[in-house]
């Protein structure tokens, strides 16, 4: 499998913080990468969810755990 540079995996963060933006959230995206594979992915949700604590990051890493 090839490596993917780090401009991949962060415009996979990107694409993330679009769906933020598309729903009214603070346009923020977080991927977590393991072994040049998508573990975790998440954006904000704060706004959505009424959750202070749903930011991309904490969404990612659950979803990774």
């Amino acid at each position: 499998m090839k490596s993917q540079t780090h401009e991949f995996w962060m415009q996979q963060a990107l694409a993330q913080a679009g769906r933020a933006f598309e729903a009214n959230e603070v346009p923020v995206g977080a991927v977590v990468v393991q072994d040049n594979k998508i573990i975790g992915r998440g954006h904000n949700q704060t706004e959505t969810l009424q959750d202070p604590t749903a930011h991309a990051e904490i969404i990612a890493l659950s979803a990774a755990a």
